[in-house]
């Protein structure tokens, strides 16, 4: 049996201790080659942030052969980034994942990049060729002018199966970056009760991601404006810009919440439908209060003025979804409309046309 001195055994601990911490160290790089990419040197990778907002979460240089090697940022781990090259307004996407991302793409057609190396990058990789394909197969259907039932038919089949695609991805693997980003994409139009199916999925892998966080935050807000919930009230300027009106207002009378603006076509063509529902029910106990999304107070008053819109009317003049109205009753596109009982429930909501003729028929012919 061989002793080891005191000293000596210290060492010996604190080199395994070492040669541990190497092992268990993660690293995130992502590397590749973009082709005919001559002068350009600078390579970005972004995080999207908003709609139309970025981070720039690391840069990089190619060589003459256009290779790159990036480190990535431990906080970007397990999210969706995009390759840029310096001066471009498109890339490529990928998945933030431990180990080394791998991406082959050519400058003109960055969005058509291979990205693998990683799990999740590879699921990534044959998702996007899976909807090319799909994409290629429906465009043909459309193309040649003979777009029949038949043909319609097909393409939404087509349609139905990249749906089912994506939601199997979502059922069957759960802790799936690429689902819950895929997941994700439909947010704007899905309403609580879907968003909620969809992330009992993920529970509780991603329970404190930001794609799951952002889902969820989406889902409570719709829960609050859906019908059988109390309209959340709001104080705002009628459209004289100074008199006040407050939703609390009109309360005893049903109404029909409108969110709208000067700017939004199709609201101003939905406009001639609510005037004849008003001049036929308003008597009868509807009022309509039409919520503008404008900032501009001119063009607002000019709109009303041009329409010939007799209800009552409001805004903060915030201007589109900056509006802390808006973002209460969750507005992601417009016309936005509700309908509120006397005791100020919503009982209808994203009613338009013929359906909200007979849904406001329906409450004042008993």
């Amino acid at each position: 049996m061989i002793k080891m001195k005191w000293p000596g055994l210290l060492l010996l601990l604190l080199a395994v201790n070492v040669h541990v911490f190497a092992f268990k160290k993660k690293h995130r790089t992502v590397k590749g080659k973009i082709t005919n990419a001559e002068g350009v040197k600078g390579v970005l990778v972004v995080k999207r942030t908003g709609e139309f907002t970025i981070d720039t979460v690391a840069t990089g240089r190619m060589n003459e052969k256009g290779e790159f090697s990036i480190d990535l940022p431990s906080s970007s781990y397990n999210e969706f980034l995009e390759l840029r090259l310096e001066g471009g307004r498109s890339g490529a996407q990928f998945v933030a994942e431990n180990g080394t991302v791998w991406l082959e793409a050519n400058k003109k057609t960055m969005h058509l990049a291979t990205v693998k190396g990683t799990p999740e990058n590879k699921r990534w990789n044959d998702y996007q060729l899976y909807q090319r394909q799909m994409n290629v197969k429906m465009n043909q259907l459309r193309a040649g002018g003979n777009f029949n039932d038949e043909a319609k038919a097909q393409y939404n089949e087509l349609g139905m199966q990249v749906k089912k695609y994506t939601d199997s991805l979502a059922k069957n693997c759960p802790g799936s970056i690429v689902a819950l980003f895929l997941s994700k994409i439909p947010l704007p139009m899905m309403k609580h009760t879907q968003i909620d199916s969809v992330l009992s999925n993920f529970k509780p892998y991603f329970s404190n991601h930001p794609y799951y966080l952002e889902m969820k935050e989406r889902a409570d807000i719709l829960r609050k404006v859906a019908p059988g919930a109390v309209a959340p009230g709001f104080n705002a300027k009628q459209a004289d810009g100074k008199t006040p009106i407050s939703l609390a207002d009109l309360r005893g009378k049903y109404v029909l919440l409108d969110f709208w603006a000067s700017w939004c076509m199709p609201c101003r063509e939905e406009n001639k439908h609510t005037k004849v529902l008003y001049e036929q029910y308003h008597a009868k106990g509807l009022e309509v209060l039409s919520f503008s999304l404008d900032s501009d107070l001119g063009a607002w008053q000019k709109a009303i003025e041009k329409d010939e819109l007799p209800w009552k009317h409001a805004s903060d003049l915030v201007g589109g979804k900056l509006s802390p109205v808006a973002k209460e009753y969750g507005i992601d596109g417009i016309p936005a409309i509700w309908i509120i009982n006397p005791d100020g429930v919503i009982i209808a909501e994203g009613l338009r046309g013929e359906k909200l003729e007979k849904f406001i028929a329906s409450l004042f012919n008993k």
